[in-house]
C-alpha cells in the first residue's frame, strides 16, 4: 500500500484519486466477511472504515463512518486479536500515554465495542508496530520503541483489561535508525 499525494496505490494499482488521510492502519477484517479492511483519520478527526473485497485487484468498498473525536490519538495500531474473541482490535494511545483497547465487533456498521483504558505510561515510546505474533502463542503482540532506539515487545495474554499484555521485554537496541516500521 502506498500513498502517494492524494492517491493511494495498492500494488502499483490506483485505487483512489481522493486519499486525503492524515493516519491509515490495516486492522485485518473488520467487517466479517474474510477479507482485510481499511481505516483512516481525516484532518477533522474521523475515523473512516473502508472495506476491502479480497480481490487481486483490490478495491475499497464505500467508506463507513465509524466515529468522530479520532484525532485524540496519535498512535492507532492493530492487526490482531489481543481480547482472546477472535476479531481483530484496535489500539489507541491518547499522546499522554494512555492505552486504550477497542474489541472488534465483526460489523461493519459498528466495528467496535466501546473503549477499554489497558495500560499508561505509553507515551514514553516514539513508534509502535503490530506485527503479529512474536512469541508462537497465537496472540498477536506488540513491539514498542523508545527515542533511544530500544526496542520492547509486549506479548498479549488474549484477555481484554489491566492483564491484555505481560510486562515488557526488551527486544533489542539500535532500533531508531528506522523512520517507519510497518
Amino acid at each position: 500500500m502506498q500513498n502517494i499525494g492524494s492517491d493511494l496505490c495498492i500494488r502499483g494499482q490506483k485505487v483512489s484519486t481522493t486519499w486525503n488521510y492524515n493516519l491509515m492502519a490495516g486492522p485485518g477484517d473488520l467487517t466479517g466477511d474474510g477479507n482485510g479492511d481499511l481505516l483512516s483519520r481525516d484532518s477533522a478527526g474521523v475515523l473512516w472504515l473502508h472495506p476491502g473485497d479480497g480481490a487481486v485487484d483490490t478495491k475499497l468498498g464505500a467508506r463507513i463512518k465509524v466515529g468522530s473525536g479520532w484525532n485524540a490519538y496519535d498512535a492507532l495500531v492493530g492487526a490482531d486479536d489481543y481480547s482472546g474473541d477472535g476479531r481483530p482490535d484496535l489500539l489507541a494511545r491518547y499522546t499522554s500515554g494512555r492505552l486504550f483497547l477497542y474489541m472488534g465487533t465483526g460489523t461493519a456498521t459498528a466495528p467496535f465495542a466501546a473503549r477499554e483504558q489497558i495500560a499508561t505510561g505509553w507515551n514514553v515510546y516514539d513508534m509502535l508496530v503490530v506485527p503479529g505474533d512474536i512469541d508462537g502463542d497465537s496472540k498477536g503482540d506488540v513491539l514498542a520503541r523508545l527515542p533511544n532506539g530500544d526496542m520492547h515487545v509486549y506479548t498479549s495474554t488474549g484477555n481484554a483489561g489491566a492483564a491484555t499484555f505481560t510486562a515488557r521485554v526488551k527486544f533489542g537496541t539500535g532500533w531508531n535508525i528506522y523512520k517507519n516500521m510497518v
